[in-house]
Order: C-alpha cells, then sequence, then structure tokens
C-alpha cells in the first residue's frame, strides 16, 4: 500500500504531462489544457493519474478542475470515473460529479457526486448510492468507504438485494474483501421462506 502521508511544509504541484496548451485573458490564474490527437491530457501527483479531455489548471493554487471523461486512478486500490472532477494537490482531496463510477478490486460504486479524501483514504457520498458485487446489490442514501479497510459504511434507507434475500436497515458496514456484512438498528432479513428481525447482526 502506498504511503499518503506528506511532510506539510513540502506539496508537490500537479504535474501535467500531456494536452494542448492555451492561455485565455478572461482567466489569467487558470492555464488550460485540451485533448490532442495523441490521447487525453494526463495529469500526475503524488500516487494518483488522471486524464480527461479538458483541464483548468490554477498553479498558484495547486487546483484543478477537470472536463469530460474523467479517470482517476490510484494504484491498483481505486478507480474512479465522471463527468467533471476538481482535485486539491495540497490537501490531496477529490470531488467528483456527473455519472461517478467508483471501483475497487470487488465492487463498483454508482453514484452522481463522490468525495475522496486521499490523506485519509475515505470516499463518501450523501445523494444516494448504488454498490455492486458478485452476489448483491446495496444501495444507501449515505455511504462512506474506507479503503484501507476494504469497508463500506452505508446509512439511511439502506437495502440489500441478493438473489436469495432482501435486506432493510438504517446502518450497515460491509466489508468488500470477505463480503460480511453487520447490520445496526432495527433491520429485517426477508428471503422465500423467513422473516428475521434484528437490531444488531452479522451475516
Amino acid at each position: 500500500m502506498l504511503s499518503h502521508a506528506q511532510d506539510p511544509g513540502k506539496k508537490q504541484k500537479v504535474d501535467i504531462q500531456s494536452g494542448y496548451l492555451e492561455i485565455k485573458e478572461e482567466l489569467p490564474d487558470a492555464v488550460i489544457y485540451t485533448k490532442d490527437e495523441t490521447g487525453q491530457v494526463y495529469i500526475v501527483h503524488e500516487g494518483i493519474e488522471m486524464w480527461c479531455d479538458q483541464a483548468y489548471v490554477y498553479l498558484k493554487d495547486n487546483f484543478v478542475k477537470a472536463y469530460g471523461k474523467v479517470r482517476i486512478v490510484q494504484g491498483d486500490t481505486v478507480t474512479m470515473r465522471s463527468n467533471y472532477a476538481e482535485y486539491n494537490g495540497d490537501t490531496q482531496f477529490a470531488f467528483a460529479s456527473g455519472n461517478v463510477v467508483m471501483t475497487e478490486p470487488k465492487t463498483t460504486l454508482k453514484t452522481d457526486t463522490l468525495y475522496f479524501d486521499r490523506i485519509k483514504q475515505q470516499a463518501f457520498y450523501r445523494s444516494g448510492g448504488t454498490v455492486i458485487d458478485t452476489a448483491s446489490t446495496l444501495t444507501s442514501r449515505i455511504g462512506r468507504y474506507y479503503a484501507e479497510t476494504k469497508k463500506y459504511q452505508f446509512l439511511s434507507d439502506v437495502q440489500i438485494v441478493n438473489p436469495k434475500y432482501t435486506v432493510n436497515s438504517p446502518q450497515l458496514d460491509f466489508y468488500s474483501e470477505t463480503g460480511g456484512a453487520y447490520l445496526y438498528g432495527k433491520s429485517t432479513i426477508v428471503s422465500e421462506t423467513s422473516t428475521v428481525y434484528c437490531e444488531r447482526g452479522y451475516y
């Protein structure tokens, strides 16, 4: 696992490695890069890679606004795709919106807006999301993903739909590596043959 901690006094600048460069008078603080015949704009910073069709780079602020077919990759742990994204090189905080899809080795998360704190190695959404693994589909209004432990925490209107059962719960912790899930609060597990009620459980 890569180490993402850094000396606060030494901020590495976002590095734009490809793209057609232009400067607009109406945007004096931004340098604009656009995809060219060689491919998309390509950006690297502190262990991540980013591709997009166009990037507005604010050099003084170490900040990027990325537009069009955005893809952010952190090693072999997390990949995010979206229509639009922002990335702050100083705080290592990313924001993605518009058809957001985040994949990690065993699950796929789909949502409209996603925040990713690379220092804490946590991604979260507040406007509803769906997580799909090989066996189930999980939905919730609020969710958080902990990359280091590969744990999802789902809050508010949580539901799991599996061919064999359906789970409804106010809070559920799901570990993608093992497939284990912990239920908190008044929950139900409904199958073809039974209905189970519990306030705390594991399966």
